[in-house]
């Protein structure tokens, strides 16, 4: 009975309202977004979109750490250990959810080890190829695939990121012989397309446009089942006969394991907050992203869903691919 007693005048102590909540005073130093990608790719893009207005709105420095390698492991696996206090947190992308089949030995549990945050934007990509690539559409891209049969080359974010998914469904959608190249980020990707290094790239329009502005990149289609606002005339790849073919990349944002649920609630609230404004959308606008603030538990479900998804789709896979 004493023990007992005990703990309920403990439980009766943070009830009281002289008691501050975990989330009163935060954040009261900078917080920190890890992006496990190379700076230019899409989670670059999307965390410094708006990551100045999340400063705003938690009235602290929000600053961007681009940990790229491994497969988005080595950012992931720093903030798995990092303390659970809300100060490092996490924007994933399809890869997240991918990693758990094809890196059965991660050193983290996915997603156990982590506190879900929130869904943030989803977008279909854009098939990129290099400029003087003699092809100018689907069917024509699939006519010089099967001419050249394990000639043409695909770049891809690496294994399991979204452009990997987008590339294995394309594969198997239209039975094309086309060899992956796996990069450490969409920028570095998109960069070796542009120079005629790798023939083709799925990838948001933010990384494609530079080079389509260049005239060093062409559009052959775009991955959703509606044409893009940003690029209305070009066609998606089910118009151009690849029926029912979608692919969208989803990003969203976890803690640490561990993490208060009333931090948890406050940064959802943030981010809701800061991807609502104008200036934001804006920035959106280029890769018609859809923004779409989730709550954690929504997430949670959402990512496990995700990795029941794509583990069927990858662990009958036999994709070939090649270091850049």
């Amino acid at each position: 009975m004493k023990h007992a007693f005990g703990a309920a005048v403990c439980l009766a102590a943070f009830a009281l309202p002289g008691h501050a909540a975990p989330a009163d005073h935060y954040p009261e130093k900078p917080v920190r977004i890890v992006v496990p990608f190379a700076a230019g790719g899409g989670g670059d893009f999307i965390a410094r979109a708006f990551a100045d207005k999340l400063s705003a709105t938690l009235k602290q420095p929000v600053i961007i750490d681009n940990r790229g390698g491994g497969n988005t492991v080595t950012g992931t696996e720093a903030v798995a250990k990092a303390e659970p206090d809300g100060y490092t947190l996490l924007i994933v992308s399809p890869s997240f959810a991918t990693n758990p089949t094809l890196l059965p030995r991660l050193p983290y549990r996915t997603p156990d080890d982590f506190a879900p945050i929130g869904l943030v934007i989803t977008y279909a990509m854009g098939l990129a190829a290099r400029a003087n690539l003699p092809a100018n559409d689907i069917p024509q891209l699939l006519e010089l695939a099967a001419r050249q049969p394990g000639k043409l080359t695909i770049a891809t974010s690496g294994e399991g990121s979204a452009s990997h998914m987008a590339t294995e469904l394309f594969k198997a959608a239209t039975h094309a012989n086309i060899l992956d190249v796996p990069y450490r980020g969409a920028g570095p990707a998109m960069l070796d397309v542009a120079s005629g290094h790798v023939d083709l790239a799925f990838t948001g329009l933010s990384q494609i446009k530079p080079h389509l502005d260049s005239k060093r990149a062409k559009l052959l289609a775009t991955s959703g089942l509606r044409r893009l606002q940003s690029a209305p005339d070009i066609r998606t790849i089910a118009e151009q006969g690849v029926k029912d073919f979608e692919a969208v990349v989803w990003w969203g944002m976890f803690a640490p394991a561990g993490t208060p649920k009333p931090i948890i609630d406050k940064i959802n609230g943030a981010l809701r907050i800061s991807l609502a404004d104008p200036e934001v959308a804006k920035r959106f606008e280029v890769i018609d992203g859809e923004v779409r603030v989730s709550s954690p538990e929504e997430f949670d479900r959402f990512v496990r869903e995700e990795i029941k998804r794509w583990g069927k789709l990858l662990k009958p896979s036999k994709a070939t691919t090649a270091s850049p």
